[in-house]
């Protein structure tokens, strides 16, 4: 996992694996105001997603993890905190139904989770050993929250 800043992108990128890189350059070169909502195709398997949504309690959540993809996650407008725990604290797979989609969810206790405060500027980085909490509400309360996600193939 990485936490990074696009407005310090060029340094951040110094730290973070050779291959991710380009992506966050990617990210960088959009004008993220403007995406409209859904899926936008990238180059090869890799695609991004530009969802408008509402945050929630933490306990509510699953946590996800994907095996054949990197997610790069960026908030546009709104804040969320995303709980991060190692895939191997998770516990077992707890619904599958999203399988073909390459999202596994679990559900371990938030209360273990390491906790990522994500405000607009923030990007966070979750590779197949990354299980991410996402959406959680800072203060509990929900509210609208407009973010990409960037799904790299590995």
């Amino acid at each position: 996992m990485y936490i990074g800043n696009l407005n310090q992108w060029k340094t951040d990128s110094a730290y973070i694996p050779e291959p991710l890189r380009p992506w966050i350059a990617k990210l960088a070169s959009l004008d993220l105001q403007s995406l409209k909502t859904g899926r936008h195709e990238l180059a090869g398997p890799h695609y991004m997603n530009v969802d408008e949504t509402m945050t929630h309690p933490a306990e509510t959540g699953k946590m996800e993890a994907h095996r054949q993809y990197i997610d790069i996650q960026y908030v546009i407008t709104g804040d969320e905190v995303i709980g991060w725990q190692p895939l191997c604290n998770a516990g077992d797979v707890v619904d599958d139904s999203h399988a073909a989609n390459d999202a596994w969810f679990y559900d371990p206790d938030s209360r273990h989770d390491s906790c990522i405060r994500m405000t607009p500027g923030t990007f966070a980085i979750f590779t197949p050993a990354d299980g991410h909490r996402c959406l959680c509400a800072p203060d509990g309360v929900g509210r609208p929250i407009r973010k990409v996600i960037m799904k790299i193939h590995i």
